[in-house]
């Protein structure tokens, strides 16, 4: 399996502390199937600035080493959305932006007081210049698990939707799992993700997420939410699913 969104790097953020916990981590990924993960630590949101990408470098590097390739580490961040998105994007590998795998894929999650009221266009402009949003976990956003269709027309804009393995198996409460059915019924689910940060407190759980999905949502689910989707964006491509992972579309199948 390929696990999008990751807290893996020791002490950056309120992920792993040290070295080991950042290795146990990532072996208990390894353990239950994940053989690529992309460490996205979040970047400028206080009190976890991460606005340098050549530390964050390192830190992949180490990590890696540690690793021998048991899972394989990218790099990515997990970017704490602001209006000057654009501007920050355009600054390159100056900026403090990293892609997923160092793709147009940008993660990213909404400010706690909600979505922005200028995000509809500043996602359009972001896709002028290839980039394409992957909203992080809006299934817990209280905005957006209320009112499903605001996250409709950010999609409409280009945006992609990864919501977390943990939110589908109850982990964060019966809104967000809630919030979790409605947007796949909708057709706005298209990455699966764990999210982890620690091996005890947010452990991976990709594994038993994809047995529900499977159960609930069905085998072409499944494969393409953890399959198809990932593979597409960690090789810089368009998702070959959007628009179809619908409830009903899927179980016509």
């Amino acid at each position: 399996m390929i696990d999008l969104h990751f807290h893996c790097l020791p002490d950056v953020d309120d992920g792993p502390g040290d070295w080991d916990q950042a290795v146990a981590l990532c072996r208990a990924a390894a353990a239950e199937g994940t053989t690529t993960l992309i460490a996205t630590p979040h970047v400028l949101r206080q009190p976890w600035w991460n606005d340098d990408p050549a530390v964050r470098d390192r830190l992949i590097l180490k990590l890696n080493v540690l690793l021998e390739g048991k899972p394989s580490v990218l790099a990515g961040c997990e970017y704490y959305f602001s209006a000057d998105a654009v501007q920050l994007w355009e600054r390159g590998m100056r900026g403090p932006l990293t892609g997923l795998n160092r793709t147009k894929h940008l993660l990213l999650e909404f400010p706690a007081g909600g979505v922005p009221p200028d995000t509809g266009a500043i996602f359009h402009e972001l896709s002028l210049l290839g980039v394409t949003p992957v909203i992080a976990h809006p299934e817990r956003d209280r905005v957006l698990a209320a009112s499903p269709s605001l996250l409709q027309e950010l999609v409409s804009r280009g945006a992609v939707v990864q919501i977390t393995a943990g939110s589908l198996l109850g982990d964060f409460g019966i809104d967000a799992s809630t919030a979790c059915e409605e947007f796949f019924r909708r057709g706005l689910v298209h990455l699966v993700a764990s999210d982890a940060h620690s091996v005890n407190r947010r452990p991976p759980r990709l594994a038993a997420a994809r047995s529900y999905v499977r159960r609930s949502w069905g085998k072409q689910a499944e494969t393409d939410l953890f399959e198809t989707n990932p593979k597409a964006l960690l090789q810089s491509e368009s998702l070959p699913s959007l628009g179809l992972a619908s409830k009903a579309s899927y179980m016509r199948d």
